[in-house]
């Protein structure tokens, strides 16, 4: 999958998080906030997560676990 590719699937931060929910295999029928991966992945540079996308051919477990491992400076950007 090309970026181009993974950009038009999940264009912004909160498209990739309305994705990600309907994924989620949590118990919760509902969650009220965002997961702990979520709040990360918003806190990260957003092209870094596109590539991740693009890269692992849109696994979302692959760019969950990218997330999750993924060092995040507070200051959005970095």
């Amino acid at each position: 999958m090309t970026i181009e590719e993974a950009r038009n699937e999940i264009p912004n931060i909160n498209d990739f998080c309305k994705c990600a929910c309907s994924v989620c295999t949590a118990n919760d029928w509902h969650c009220p906030t965002d997961c702990e991966t979520l709040e990360k992945a918003r806190r990260m540079d957003f092209d870094r997560i596109v590539r991740s996308y693009a890269k692992n051919e849109g696994s979302w477990s692959k760019v969950f676990r990218f997330i999750n491992r993924a060092n995040v400076d507070y200051e959005k950007g970095r």
